[in-house]
């Protein structure tokens, strides 16, 4: 895909567009992304975080989303799965989904960046028919439907989105599905992997992902209703333990 393409789009071209090419699973993901440091630079945020709105978190890709990708990039094939990439940003794990052949829906508060993940899965190969995106608070009532695979990158980054984020996972889980949960050891996350495997079965992993010229620890957590569930996701390809490829190091905790 290239940034001219990107720039017939109404809505994406109103940022500086940039191509960024992340390595995942001895292959290149290419993504158009927002030059984020850029555009914040012009301050046109500015006024929505002044009304109190959080900093456009979604314009920039996070290692968590990365570590994601690539655990669903060792699935190999996911043609018919619903897959839900929950507090997307700009899409990468659903992205990598689409590109396998899954069904995605892709559910952010920004239409913005629903834009930028519609593009990247669309131009990654996917069918456009396979691919949706949801305006969605989580704070609201939860989506409508199962899913077999939760992408939940780096979105439990405050407190306050915990008890959002567990509703969604008991209401939209199917009952032989995984959630996938990744964040880069925030201290503010501790509690909702404490939560998770109170409520759920859990494999938990550290992963080290490259993610431009660093190397980054990210805690990946798997969750299922059952250990029955549980074990069938971790024993296919890309386990627990299933990031990048370097340092994975699992522990793993049924309930």
């Amino acid at each position: 895909m290239t940034v001219p393409a990107a720039r017939r789009d109404p809505r994406l071209r109103r940022y500086p567009l940039r191509r960024l090419r992340l390595p995942v699973a001895r292959g290149t993901l290419s993504l158009v992304v927002p030059a984020a440091a850029e555009w914040l630079h012009t301050g046109g945020w500015a006024a929505a975080a002044a009304r109190g709105e959080e900093p456009p978190y979604w314009a920039d890709v996070w290692p968590a989303a990365v570590a994601v990708a690539r655990w669903l990039l060792r699935r190999r094939d996911l043609h018919g799965v619903q897959v839900l990439d929950l507090g997307c940003g700009l899409g990468v794990p659903g992205t990598v989904a689409a590109h396998l052949g899954a069904c995605v829906t892709f559910a952010d508060l920004h239409e913005d960046a629903l834009a930028f993940a519609a593009f990247n899965a669309t131009h990654a190969g996917a069918d456009s028919q396979r691919v949706r995106t949801v305006p969605h608070d989580w704070h609201g009532p939860t989506l409508p439907g199962t899913f077999a695979i939760l992408c939940l990158a780096d979105v439990s980054y405050r407190p306050v989105h915990h008890p959002a984020l567990l509703r969604h996972l008991r209401a939209c889980l199917a009952d032989d599905g995984v959630a996938v949960h990744a964040d880069p050891f925030r201290r503010e996350s501790d509690g909702f992997v404490v939560q998770l495997a109170r409520e759920f079965a859990t494999a938990q992993a550290t992963t080290d992902t490259h993610f431009g010229d660093r190397r980054l620890p990210v805690r990946l957590v798997l969750a299922a209703r059952t250990a029955a569930a549980l074990a069938r996701w971790t024993a296919r390809p890309g386990g627990a333990a299933a990031g990048d490829g370097s340092g994975a190091r699992s522990a793993t905790v049924a309930r």
